[in-house]
């Protein structure tokens, strides 16, 4: 079973541009977003806020499952 999940979410352009789409795991029951700097605890090095790259705007996300 998955309890955490490391989400690139795509800001911009618009999520329906994209060509990879996942079922919106987040308003399931007990998934929490954690704060950017768990993120940076768990990978072990400084993220990016707010990345840009060819156009594209995104951010990194840490999801964990309650128990």
């Amino acid at each position: 079973m998955v309890d955490r999940i490391l989400f690139t979410r795509i800001l911009d352009p618009a999520f329906e541009q994209c060509d990879v789409h996942i079922p919106d795991f987040t308003k399931e029951k007990g998934w929490i977003k954690r704060e950017h700097e768990d993120l940076e605890r768990f990978v072990g090095f400084e993220v990016e806020r707010s990345p840009e790259e060819k156009g594209i705007s995104y951010r990194f996300e840490l999801w964990e499952k309650e128990d």
